[in-house]
């Protein structure tokens, strides 16, 4: 209870004296200086009450009631200025020194002892110091100037007690004249200086606080404008500008004067010229340099900072980009290797023709029937020299090609504007003959034969991508025999339908659902001395695929590399099988494709798929193609030598099949030569083809490359061809293609022998 009073008081003694650092809300007065009224006042009022209470008797006795009215009249004067001090502080002070003054004078009037008197006439010296603790230096001057009256009375002896005519006075007068005089001057005076001087170091520490943050604002003035990396400058609302950083000086090659002179800004940049301007961020171009300008407000509204962030490479970085946007405009209808217009511009061009010209045009693809040859053969710098090559003569042709573009590889394509089908023919055939003239191609003559698919409008089609697409499926049916091709739905479909099954095909390549039959090859006496791994599909949807069927198209859309990989790793994986059940199985012969062999990493993933299984080169024979060797002869003859090297057996399959230079293949590390079927099926009835053969077996023969018969069916054909030298054959004479359990169960029972003539006496 004692301590709620205590905080209590206290609460009350702070409240009422003011004893914080606040101004109060009437005319902005310091609190300290109403405290130092208060204080005041207060003192003086219960100076007067205890005059009041301790004269009240002795009055009463010596019939002196003046002295009591003089004392409550004191008090109730110093309690009015108490309860008016906080809203009248300036008339409540003049009211205190007023007081004084006339307490000094009563003292004078009432007061019969003249030494005593004088000693009264000094409460007005306290006058000044009050005066200039509440009201400032020139009333406290003021106050001065009158206490020469005291002063002059006192040294004067000036006597007022007579005006009164009082001829008594309290006994303990001189008691309550010093003993007032001692407390106002050691309490009252002392507590209003005490709490001045306390008011003084708060505000001291106020100033040193706000001083302290006055540096640190200056040090953040420093750090983000004066001394900032960002070009900085202050303008006015006038446009002024009247102050800047180091970095703007720098920037704008001014001068420290520029804020003297009274710059306007737009003087300085007048891209920043106007009211919009100068409230909006912006990029302006100044000195070769690119500058972002921001605007941001201060906390004064008559003034604004505009920051300047260089964004010179920014800028360079867009109009790069935007030259590079316009060029790309310009590329998109470009291809990208020839230049020449492509196949997007080519489909704009055929859109905007078929809607303005409406009676019918024909849209011809054209392409090299051994473009792919070209583009293995000879580098891409070549071939596509030979495209626009072609693209220059189709344009140059006097019978007119209309919008001719390269649509594709090795692929150009052109508007003929013929009214009937027999007047396109002999534009087409007068085009090829400009198209195939020879080629200079690594310094040579190559000859070309190109071939044509055309689609119609508005019979095969409404707009240009569908007759564009019909046109290309037509080339694919023009061949050399005919070298015109015309779109129709029958082709269409077949179309499809090939694209359907390259569909499933590589599907099942990825699910690994083609599976491996293997033909035995053997002496003339059916001794097993190799297989030839033969791929077969069984699709869940087609049934089954021949290998003729799937193995073109395979090539044709690109998936021959992976049915090539999958028929090694499953070859591998059935060699380690019969390796690990003790088989002894010969080598085993694996087609290998053009595009197989052009492959860079052909070579390490061979090697990789043997080595995951175990297998030795050895026991791989590899087949090739004649056109597999012309691709790349530099290629082909560097890759054969490293195949052999590692131990593998390189054979030529179909051999007799179109166009064969044995004396090119003598250039060749060959180990095999297979005769294609075509050549040994009339060996039984032709002396000619007969001498053929003997010929090319007797080359072989010299060049120290064995042949191999193949497509052997009859007996008279072994007969023939192993009075010939011929010392290894295949064909279904011996044995068809067989899974590897067949294989396996026909090893366990006759052995490595596939001979159906064991009842006949053995081959001569």
């Amino acid at each position: 209870m004692f301590s709620f009073l205590t905080l209590s008081a206290m609460h009350f003694i702070n409240r009422f004296f003011l004893l914080n650092e606040q101004c109060s809300t009437d005319n902005k007065i310091p609190n300290w200086r109403i405290s130092s009224l208060r204080i005041i006042l207060t003192s003086a009022m219960l100076l007067c009450l205890l005059v009041v209470i301790h004269t009240f008797n002795d009055a009463r006795i010596f019939n002196l009631f003046y002295v009591t009215a003089l004392s409550v009249g004191f008090f109730v004067a110093t309690s009015l200025l108490l309860i008016a001090s906080r809203h009248y502080y300036r008339i409540c002070s003049h009211g205190l020194l007023v007081s004084i003054v006339a307490a000094s004078a009563a003292i004078n009037l009432f007061i019969v002892d003249h030494e005593l008197a004088k000693v009264g006439s000094m409460y007005m010296y306290s006058c000044p110091l009050i005066a200039l603790m509440l009201l400032g230096f020139r009333v406290a001057l003021g106050y001065a100037i009158l206490n020469i009256v005291p002063f002059y009375m006192i040294i004067n002896n000036v006597e007022l007690s007579s005006l009164t005519r009082v001829s008594t006075q309290l006994p303990s007068a001189d008691w309550y004249i010093t003993g007032l005089i001692f407390l106002f001057f050691n309490i009252c005076i002392p507590l209003a200086v005490a709490r001045t001087i306390v008011a003084a170091k708060r505000l001291n520490k106020v100033i040193f606080h706000a001083n302290t943050q006055l540096k640190a604002k200056n040090d953040i003035y420093r750090t983000f404008f004066s001394e900032s990396n960002k070009a900085k400058l202050i303008v006015n609302q006038a446009g002024f500008v009247t102050d800047l950083n180091k970095r703007a000086l720098a920037v704008f090659g001014l001068h420290k004067q520029v804020k003297n002179n009274r710059y306007r800004l737009h003087d300085l940049l007048p891209q920043l010229n106007g009211k919009d301007a100068l409230n909006q961020e912006q990029v302006i171009n100044f000195n070769n340099t690119y500058q972002r300008v921001i605007s941001r407000p201060t906390n004064d509204a008559d003034y604004r900072v505009y920051e300047f962030f260089d964004c010179t490479q920014e800028q360079l970085i867009k109009k790069n980009l935007a030259a590079m946007e316009l060029e790309n405009k310009a590329l998109r209808y470009r291809d990208n290797d020839t230049r020449l217009p492509n196949r997007k511009w080519f489909e704009l061009q055929c859109q905007r023709l078929t809607t303005k010209y409406q009676q019918g045009f024909y849209i011809v693809v054209t392409q090299s029937a051994n473009s792919d040859y070209v583009h293995l053969k000879f580098t891409k710098h070549n071939a596509k020299a030979q495209i626009m090559t072609a693209f220059k003569r189709l344009k140059s042709n006097p019978k007119g090609a209309l919008l001719c573009a390269h649509v594709g590889r090795g692929k150009l394509a052109f508007i003929a504007g013929a009214k009937s089908q027999d007047e396109l023919n002999k534009l087409l055939y007068n085009i090829k003959d400009t198209l195939d003239e020879a080629y200079h191609l690594l310094g040579k003559k190559c000859s070309q034969s190109y071939l044509f698919g055309v689609a119609h409008f508005p019979e095969h089609g409404n707009d240009c991508p569908q007759l564009l697409s019909h046109a290309t499926q037509a080339l694919k049916k023009a061949h050399n025999a005919d070298p015109i091709g015309y779109y129709n739905k029958a082709n269409s479909q077949e179309f499809l339908k090939k694209y359907e099954i390259s569909m499933l095909l590589d599907e099942a390549l990825q699910q690994a659902e083609l599976n491996v039959d293997y033909q035995p090859k053997v002496t003339k006496d059916g001794n097993c001395i190799g297989l030839e791994a033969l791929a077969r599909w069984h699709s869940p949807i087609l049934g089954v695929v021949p290998p003729a069927t799937f193995v073109p198209i395979a090539e044709q859309y690109q998936l021959i590399n992976r049915l090539t990989d999958l028929i090694i790793q499953k070859v591998c994986a059935q060699l380690e099988e019969w390796a690990h059940t003790g088989l002894d199985v010969p080598p085993v012969a694996i087609n290998i494709s053009l595009r197989d062999f052009s492959q860079t990493n052909f070579m390490s993933k061979l090697v990789k798929y043997l080595a995951d299984f175990n297998v030795k080169p050895a026991q791989i024979e590899l087949e090739l193609t004649e056109t597999s060797l012309e691709a790349n002869q530099a290629h082909s003859l560097k890759l054969m030598k490293t195949l052999q090297a590692w131990g593998f057996i390189i054979s030529v399959d179909d051999f007799g099949v179109g166009y064969s230079n044995i004396a090119r293949l003598a250039e060749y590390p060959i180990n095999k030569l297979k005769l294609d079927r075509s050549l040994i099926s009339k060996i039984t009835h032709s002396s000619r083809q007969q001498s053929l053969v003997k010929a090319v077996h007797a080359m072989c023969h010299e060049l120290n490359i064995n042949c191999v018969a193949e497509g052997i069916e009859t007996y008279e054909q072994v007969v023939i061809m192993a009075e010939m030298g011929c010392k290894e054959f295949q064909g279904f004479f011996f044995a068809k293609p067989m899974t590897a359990d067949a294989y396996s169960q026909h090893v366990k029972q006759y052995g490595q022998t596939f001979n159906p003539q064991s009842r006949v006496t053995s081959v001569p």
